[in-house]
């Protein structure tokens, strides 16, 4: 006896096939959400209304599409920096405030930061497994950084170093503002933070 191959297939499967951008934009809120240091992908499935197969399918694994997640979750980044570019404020210290309140502001970034956090805990612990986060987490946001900086008068020799450092500045405000909410006291951090930098790099 045959069987229709189209009958073989589960209704959800066939629903959702050639359309992983809007599983991808699903897993990804339902990931925003829950977060991911007890993440399987049954709930994930069953939130998104697809079937495991169905995400395998279009995904490989949970690390893929996590890798994913963060994937779009930078390039979304990056394309509002580019898009919310000014102009007339060119100076570092016009930059430094941008970046700020663009990454610290938004309760949609502090979710997706709490997310990031969590998976720099997993990659720190199990580096082989997360290298692709390790990796993507440093070298993709420097390069989004570096950019801006491309505005302002810094040698090129020293982009990179300037970066680096921002980044670090930012990412330890960022986890402080996370873990306690302390909107008004991490604001008045990050403007000596400003200072700071301003006093390292100098006049531009």
């Amino acid at each position: 006896m045959t069987t229709d191959n189209a009958t073989d297939v589960d209704g959800r499967t066939a629903r959702w096939a050639g359309r992983r951008l809007e599983l991808l934009v699903l897993a990804r809120e339902y990931v925003l959400d829950q977060g991911v240091s007890n993440l399987t992908l049954r709930p994930v499935a069953d939130a998104m209304g697809v079937t495991i197969a169905t995400v395998i399918r279009q995904f490989g694994s949970k690390d893929a599409l996590l890798r994913a997640i963060v994937e779009d979750i930078n390039t979304e980044l990056a394309v509002e920096l580019r898009a919310g570019r000014e102009p007339d404020s060119r100076s570092a210290e016009d930059l430094l405030r941008a970046l700020w309140r663009r990454w610290s502001h938004d309760p949609r970034k502090q979710r997706e930061f709490a997310v990031c956090f969590e998976l720099y805990g997993l990659a720190i612990a199990n580096p082989q497994r997360y290298r692709w986060f390790l990796d993507s987490v440093v070298t993709q946001w420097l390069d989004i950084i570096e950019v801006q900086l491309d505005q302002v008068s810094i040698a090129q020799a020293e982009k990179r170093n300037v970066a680096t450092l921002i980044l670090a500045l930012f990412r330890g405000l960022h986890l402080d503002l996370i873990a306690t909410g302390d909107t008004e006291r991490v604001d008045e951090t990050f403007e000596l933070v400003v200072a700071t930098l301003l006093n390292i790099l100098g006049p531009r």
